[in-house]
């Protein structure tokens, strides 16, 4: 499977739909590339804090 979320193909996302709950569920980052959110930033390619 990708390394990021912003490199998850929708075969990985429907196989993998419970880890993407787990970490987009109460999102602290998001992505300036692809607009992805996650809680955990090691997971974007270009991470930053929705929170200023």
């Amino acid at each position: 499977m990708a390394k990021t979320l912003c490199d998850w193909k929708s075969k990985d996302i429907e196989k993998e739909v419970l880890e993407l709950a787990k970490l987009v569920k109460a999102p602290e980052y998001a992505c300036r590339k692809c607009a992805r959110v996650a809680n955990t930033k090691k997971v974007l390619c270009k991470p930053i804090p929705l929170k200023p």
